[in-house]
């Protein structure tokens, strides 16, 4: 009984680690178009991974509809090949926000859509 008490405790440890739980980094969320697949890792600022096709340029929107905000369209920086990050921050408040990245490249301009929460 005494193990099976220490085995719950590094289970727990392990978990709170996998989840991050301690860093409160958000995960990232895939979704993929036609043309382009993007990773979007909804943290202050966005991060955008673009894992298949050719980028030239993002620009992500941010929706939340649950409280009726909409923020204008915001440009990236390329910080690696496939890597874009937000010039601006974008999330104002915890909630449900509706992301609109918009893609373009050598394959044309493509927008993906993706529901995230956002907890920071």
């Amino acid at each position: 009984m005494k193990y099976a008490g220490v085995c719950l405790l590094v289970a727990g440890v392990l978990f709170a680690f996998a989840t991050s739980w301690f860093d409160g980094d958000p995960e990232s969320v895939e979704a993929a178009g036609t043309r382009y697949t993007v990773s979007v890792r909804p943290a202050n600022p966005v991060e955008v991974r673009v894992t298949s096709g050719e980028a030239d340029t993002v620009t992500v929107t941010a929706v939340m509809p649950g409280m009726g905000h909409a923020l204008p369209p915001v440009g990236t920086v390329q910080a690696d090949p496939g890597r874009f990050v937000a010039e601006e921050e974008m999330f104002a408040m915890d909630g449900v926000w509706e992301l609109s990245i918009i893609v373009s490249g050598a394959q044309g301009q493509e927008t993906i859509s993706i529901s995230t929460v956002v907890d920071r």
